[in-house]
């Protein structure tokens, strides 16, 4: 008889587990599809922003400036990487 009940306790652990994974799914598609539209909505934003780099650029205009200048090469670089603060896992 504890057979049985043991096996009932586990089929019941597996039904609240698959409960918990389908949850889990849901939230993911949610925060999916509104990452994707925030996505959409910045879409005009970053095509307004590389025509006006590409107007600038064509523009033949002399931009002096102390980042943009040649400098001999280096042994080493540095890398700087600007982010929202929010992780991935973040909510």
């Amino acid at each position: 008889m504890a057979n049985i009940r043991q096996l009932d306790k586990r089929r019941k652990s597996v039904r609240n587990i698959r409960k918990i994974t389908r949850t889990m799914e849901l939230i993911a598609t949610a925060r999916f599809k509104k990452a994707m539209d925030r996505a959409a909505a910045a879409n005009d934003y970053t095509e307004r922003i590389t025509q006006i780099v590409r107007d600038l650029a064509s523009a033949g205009l002399e931009v002096s400036h102390p980042l943009l200048a040649d400098r001999p090469q280096l042994n080493h670089a540095t890398l700087l990487m600007l982010t929202s603060n929010r992780g991935l896992c973040g909510g």
